[in-house]
């Protein structure tokens, strides 16, 4: 019997229109959660917001436990299952008192979106598998940084204290270049008026810190989202084929009962 209600509600979790259901809640409150910051809105609507909140807030734990009730503990071994509990967690934390700072967080229930949406989910693991990639592209960068910055030292230090006057002024100015943050008006072009080589160096610098590392950054991502829509791809077409193969399985099983019937039949007669 509790596994024939598991299955039931297991279906009914997994069912389109319940996910539909939840994506719906979880806009309906972070838009809600927006209006709360106009204080004239709460002036007039706040009991109704908060009674909208409430049940939200009702609906997502009622999801919550009920996936616990289903799934036990296989429930936390799903990375995005334990995140929702997370985010739920907090969000049932009293908001009064020291624990007000909660009440902030509940905005954290936005972030759900991104286990309703496939399109954005896909985006997010393809930047957590490209997390081993992207580090060491941080260090890549940290040793371009830091030659540069030795560099920008020995060069400009005398005449331009304030941007390369010490290693840790050298990072941010080149930072603030690699950003293409007023780089030119601000930094190169008044350097350049005293050493008038520098342009060699700024320009070599933003090549290879801004267009090169970001490019190769956005290829790295874009071949971890490849891989990982090709690895779908591939596990939906092996549940085809073992879907297939259990209803061929059926289907022979019923075709020979019926054959045996057949036969059972004629030698009755």
């Amino acid at each position: 019997m509790i596994k024939f209600v598991e299955h039931i509600l297991k279906n009914f979790l997994e069912s389109p229109r319940f996910q539909n259901f939840i994506t719906f809640i979880i806009i309906l409150n972070s838009i809600l959660i927006g209006l709360e910051t106009y204080p004239e809105m709460m002036k007039e609507y706040e009991p109704i917001i908060d009674t909208f909140d409430m049940v939200i807030l009702v609906c997502f734990t009622i999801e919550i436990a009920l996936k616990i009730f289903i799934f036990r503990r296989k429930f936390f071994t799903n990375g995005w299952d334990v995140f929702d509990f997370f985010v739920i967690g907090i969000s049932i934390l009293p908001a009064a008192g020291s624990f007000s700072i909660f009440r902030a967080l509940r905005i954290i229930r936005t972030l759900r979106l991104l286990k309703s949406l496939p399109k954005l989910r896909l985006i997010i693991e393809s930047l957590l598998h490209s997390l081993p990639s992207i580090g060491w592209i941080v260090v890549l960068l940290t040793i371009v940084y830091y030659i540069y910055a030795v560099v920008g030292y020995n060069l400009f230090a005398p005449l331009y204290p304030e941007y390369f006057g010490s290693l840790h002024k050298a990072f941010f100015t080149l930072f603030q270049i690699m950003t293409l943050e007023s780089w030119s008006s601000a930094i190169a072009r008044p350097i350049m008026d005293g050493v008038p080589y520098s342009a060699v160096y700024f320009v070599t610098f933003i090549l290879i810190a801004t267009y090169t590392t970001l490019n190769v950054f956005i290829a790295i991502v874009v071949n971890t989202m490849n891989q990982l829509a090709l690895k779908g791809m591939h596990e939906e077409e092996e549940q085809m084929k073992q879907f297939m193969a259990a209803q061929h399985k059926v289907l022979n099983q019923k075709l020979d009962k019926l054959q045996k019937e057949v036969t059972s039949l004629k030698e009755n007669q």
